[in-house]
């Protein structure tokens, strides 16, 4: 079985792929609606991350949408996925950059927290060893 990508992988390669898009918007001839809307090629975000773009559309579209989107102080929703038919698949790029850090941060946090659980628990075993055999 092909390994899963995790929310973390995906969001690497949507961040990595558009971020020279999002910052190339052009307020004087805008080549999208809005400059944090950036449009994305599902196909390629599959590719990259080597699954079928079926399952990359929907993780965006059921799952990351539910997880991530919220509403405004007006009351609006704003999404983190948008599959319209004026603007494209695209996603709400500085939420990708925010949800991104975030996921980073949290990886960080746990590969620590296993290094020093790893770290501990060799030196029990040396402390073990060295009152059973010193």
């Amino acid at each position: 079985m092909k390994k899963i990508p995790s929310d973390l992988e995906i969001l690497k390669v949507i961040y990595n792929e558009y971020l020279d898009t999002f910052r190339s918007y052009a307020t004087e001839e805008p080549d999208r609606i809005a400059r944090i809307r950036v449009p994305i090629d599902i196909h390629e975000v599959a590719e990259e991350v080597g699954v079928d773009e079926d399952m990359i559309f929907g993780r965006l579209y059921y799952h990351f949408n539910k997880k991530y989107s919220y509403r405004d102080e007006n009351g609006e929703r704003i999404t983190f996925f948008t599959s319209l038919k004026f603007e494209g698949m695209s996603v709400n790029f500085p939420l990708v950059a925010s949800v991104l850090a975030d996921l980073e941060k949290e990886d960080q946090k746990y590969k620590l927290t296993l290094s020093l659980s790893v770290a501990a628990l060799s030196i029990s075993i040396i402390a073990i060893a060295l009152a059973f055999f010193g």
